[in-house]
């Protein structure tokens, strides 16, 4: 299950760094990126909480999902440590890595305004 958050801004950051770089803008794109930082716009917290979470590529459970879009794909530098942060920095969620540059697929319920977002990292499968 993952963790119902209601940030005070709908946003949601993944990080790699704690010194990290946030993208400046999301453009006309729902989620935006800088090479330590991907930014996530959610639906209106005001209407309720959304689920954020980050998960291997190896849980089938989530990944397969059938109601989650794919939002992009991107490389996140990490120092072995991402985390799901707000705006304002309260970390909601975190998972392990190795130091170095990580593949990550945003997965969320809708493409403009998603209520559930699912961080999945790419890892070898045993």
């Amino acid at each position: 299950m993952s963790p119902q958050i209601r940030p005070s801004y709908p946003v949601v950051l993944l990080v790699g760094r704690e010194d990290f770089t946030p993208p400046t803008s999301f453009g006309d794109a729902n989620v935006a990126a800088t090479r330590d930082c991907l930014a996530v716009g959610l639906r209106n917290t005001e209407l309720g909480g959304v689920e954020v979470q980050i998960v291997p590529s190896t849980e089938t459970a989530v990944v397969d999902r059938l109601d989650l879009e794919h939002l992009g794909d991107f490389e996140v530098e990490s120092e072995g440590l991402l985390s799901l942060r707000d705006v304002h920095g309260r970390e909601y969620d975190a998972m392990g890595v190795e130091a170095g540059t990580h593949r990550v697929t945003v997965l969320g319920t809708d493409l403009s305004e998603p209520d559930d977002v699912v961080f999945v990292v790419a890892v070898a499968r045993a």
